[in-house]
This record gives C-alpha cells, sequence and structure tokens, in this order.
C-alpha cells in the first residue's frame, strides 16, 4: 500500500508536464522581460504561473501561439511588433496531500512598439495576483506602466483598409 502511495505522489508531479500545451518560440528580437514570484502561502501546496501567447488575426480572433513558463529566472520572449498580441498569464494552484486545485488567469491585448522594450512583473502571493507592465521608450530614459485591454477592444481590420 505504501508503495502504491509514492508511485501516484511521483506519477502526479509528472502529469503538469504532459499537459500538451507548446511551447512558445521564436525568431524575433526579444522585446519583452518578465520576471515572476510566485509563493502558495503553504508548505503543502504549490503554484505554477506561465504565459500563453495567442497571435491577433484581422478578424479579431485569436491563434494560440504558445505557452511559456514563468517559474524561475526572468524570461526573454520575442513577440511581433506593430501588432496586437493576445498575453494570457495563468496562475495554477494545488495542494500535495489533497486534490484542491485551481486556476486564475490575467490577460491583456499588448501592441508592443517597434525599438521599445517591455518589464512585466508577475507575481502570485497569499492567493493573490498583480500583473505590471512598463513600456521601456528607446534608450531606457522614459517607462509608462501600461493599463490592461480587453480582447473586446480588439477592432477588426477591414479588407479594403489592408489594400
Amino acid at each position: 500500500m505504501r508503495n502504491h502511495l509514492i508511485t501516484l505522489i511521483l506519477a502526479a508531479g509528472f502529469i503538469p508536464g504532459c499537459s500538451g500545451l507548446k511551447t512558445y518560440s521564436s525568431d524575433l528580437d526579444n522585446n519583452l522581460r518578465i520576471s515572476s514570484e510566485t509563493e502558495s502561502g503553504s508548505m503543502f501546496s504549490s503554484v505554477n504561473a506561465e504565459l500563453d501567447i495567442h497571435r491577433i488575426k484581422p478578424d479579431c480572433s485569436t491563434e494560440y501561439a504558445g505557452t511559456v513558463e514563468l517559474d524561475g529566472p526572468p524570461v526573454d520572449v520575442g513577440i511581433p511588433t506593430g501588432r496586437s498580441s493576445y498575453l494570457v498569464f495563468v496562475f495554477e494552484s494545488s495542494g500535495f496531500l489533497s486534490s484542491t486545485s485551481g486556476s486564475t488567469s490575467y490577460d491583456t491585448l499588448l501592441r508592443p512598439r517597434r525599438g521599445y522594450q517591455y518589464d512585466i512583473k508577475v507575481s502570485y502571493k497569499e492567493n493573490l495576483y498583480n500583473v505590471v507592465i512598463n513600456e521601456i521608450a528607446p534608450g531606457g530614459k522614459k517607462r509608462r506602466e501600461l493599463e490592461s485591454k480587453e480582447l473586446a477592444a480588439c477592432r477588426p481590420i477591414s479588407p479594403a483598409a489592408k489594400k
């Protein structure tokens, strides 16, 4: 019985790695730097953070591009400039010795400007999450905090406008 319990605990640790999500990759210059800090508040639970990146099509529908794991050192990522991407920060919590789990997310449209950098701070502490996105002008002298934009703020591009 004890061996079965140990096997189940070990197997549960490997299941999240088999979620079927694809890792985001890009050959674009890195324009996002994402720093994360997560604390579950208990030694019997854990919190994982990730970023799901979606491309925005001309009709404002989304296309999943991949996932970036955020549990670790800062991550540098490149997303297209001059067009919107839909960023979904996902925080998943789970208990080690119980069947409790939960998920919450923060999402925003981001339209990076050419030459600008984006510094993103992500945190999850005591069941509260926070995401702060700062836009840094070329040369690094000016920075401003960006507000979240809902997907509904996207405006479709008409076929005539593309010509």
